[in-house]
């Protein structure tokens, strides 16, 4: 989906950081270790992202034990839901991710596909037209919206909403459900975030965290993660507007939530700054907030860029493996408080990026064929090993006892070695490819 906002110009200077040598992987000792590791160090289970819908997979043996197509994860992973849809009737059935048992089912009228589901596990929220993984909102004058209980106890809840709106995510306690509404709505060009209250079927705008009101703009979303530990999901964006925006007048001067905006023209959509920045929405408190990043890391794409909470929630790493960069951002003032440049090898490809369980190593993956997987201290903020990255990889989760990374590679992942890079074990998961992101899911 497109969604964006007009971001803080909190310009950061980049810091220069000394780039230490990997270890080689060549070493006896990753061979001894390697030869130490037939299977896996850490089992457990991932949840992958995949281009088709959410995966819970055995870390040990690649098998599926639950999701697949159309399946959608709750943002804590905890759960999984699938919607089946046939002769003008829905069955969602929610799914233990660790088992693969099922834990309840419900059935709604219509034919629906979950489009976000509750961290609380009471609620999830379903479309005719779920949302476009392609970034391209559907023209659509009026919008039905189900919000349904998966356990079956409280009544189905059906909205009919005049105007665009795609369900972005529910609140923590899952009285609200927050919306992207586009703007025009059969013409989308720009969009505002807006809040349903589910008790009174209310529908009103999302302010900031300075209760701001909130304006119109466009943008292209980079990325997301949620952060159970502050409850906010992070959004990374581009602002850089298509021409889509050309025709599109209504542009404000301040930024939507609380900060300052570029006066500086494109020459696309006058007055439309280009920037890149993150979009924070707490879901416990309702509000929203536009984080300026660097300006050298504006106008960045999904593929160079990617967004990782820290395990305290205390930050948030954002990276560049194009330009080399990582901005860190405290996620209380919601400042960049450093960025530094660190050679992270090959560009190109997809990145992805993941921390270790005790918050002391980032790790970040680059390049295609020949790229590289790189540890980065996250106190010094520099380079302590980089290794042959057995292949393109396209997601990166670190185990939840810190043994091992599992790099998601093609139609495998790799169980490497964190210390040495080498691959300890390669499990097989069929079907899958590609998968955009892994998560460990915690015991």
């Amino acid at each position: 989906m497109q969604i964006g906002c007009l971001a803080t110009l909190a310009v950061t200077a980049i810091a220069l950081s000394a780039c230490t040598s990997g270890r080689s992987i060549e070493s006896p000792s990753a061979a001894e270790r390697a030869a130490e590791h037939a299977s896996p160090p850490a089992g457990g289970v991932m949840i992958a992202i995949t281009g088709s819908g959410d995966v819970a997979i055995d870390a040990a043996t690649g098998a599926v034990l639950a999701g697949g197509d159309g399946a959608v994860a709750a943002p804590d992973g905890d759960a999984l839901y699938r919607a089946v849809a046939g002769e003008g009737t829905t069955t969602v059935t929610t799914i233990d991710p660790r088992s693969g048992t099922v834990r309840g089912t419900v059935s709604v009228r219509g034919e629906l596909g979950v489009a976000v589901a509750s961290v609380s596990g009471d609620a999830v929220a379903l479309m005719e037209a779920t949302p476009n993984a392609s970034g391209v909102p559907i023209p659509r004058a009026e919008t039905t919206i189900v919000v349904a209980d998966p356990t079956g106890v409280q009544a189905t809840m059906r909205f009919r909403l005049d105007g665009n709106f795609e369900p972005e995510a529910f609140s923590v306690d899952a009285d609200r459900l927050f919306l992207i509404q586009y703007l025009p709505a059969e013409m989308p060009a720009v969009y505002r975030v807006m809040v349903l209250e589910l008790s009174t079927g209310t529908v009103r705008p999302v302010h900031g965290r300075f209760k701001t009101p909130p304006q119109r703009m466009p943008g292209v979303r980079l990325g997301q993660v949620f952060d159970p530990v502050t409850s906010q999901m992070y959004t990374l964006y581009s602002n850089e507007p298509g021409a889509y925006a050309d025709a599109y007048e209504d542009v404000g001067g301040t930024n939507p939530y609380g900060g300052s905006s570029s006066s500086r023209s494109t020459g696309v959509g006058e007055g439309w700054p280009e920037e890149t920045f993150v979009h924070v929405l707490n879901l416990r408190r309702g509000w929203a907030y536009c984080a300026g990043l660097p300006k050298v890391m504006w106008s960045g794409s999904r593929t160079d860029q990617a967004i990782v909470p820290s395990p305290d929630g205390g930050s948030l790493y954002v990276v560049d493996t194009r330009q080399g960069l990582v901005a860190v951002m405290n996620t209380e003032s919601l400042e960049v408080v450093r960025t530094s440049r660190i050679d992270l090898g090959e560009a190109g490809g997809r990145a992805s990026v993941s921390v270790s369980p005790n918050g002391a190593t980032l790790f970040a993956s680059a390049g295609v064929e020949g790229g590289t997987v790189s540890a980065i201290d996250t106190h010094s903020m520099r380079l302590t090993h980089r290794w042959p990255a057995p292949g393109p990889i396209s997601g990166l989760g670190v185990a939840l006892d810190g043994t091992a990374l599992f790099a998601a590679v093609g139609g495998r992942i790799e169980v490497l070695d964190l210390e040495t890079g080498e691959s300890m074990a390669s499990v097989p998961t069929p079907g899958l490819a590609p998968i955009l992101s892994l998560e460990p899911l915690a015991d």
